[in-house]
């Protein structure tokens, strides 16, 4: 009985068109490609502010 309410809830639900998971993915990879950036910045940033107080 369960299975086949889950059966039921599954086909009654709006799926993405093939558009739209093409347009969240461009945005997701978007994000992540900033976020990575950002992250590398700061990683330079810290690595020579690391060495400039060691003297190095």
């Amino acid at each position: 009985m369960k299975l086949k309410n889950i059966l039921t809830e599954l086909k009654s639900s709006k799926w993405p068109t093939k558009v739209e998971i093409v347009q969240l993915t461009i945005y997701t990879l978007i994000l992540c490609a900033i976020i990575a950036a950002i992250m590398v910045g700061l990683d330079l940033i810290l690595f020579k502010l690391r060495d400039w107080f060691l003297n190095v």
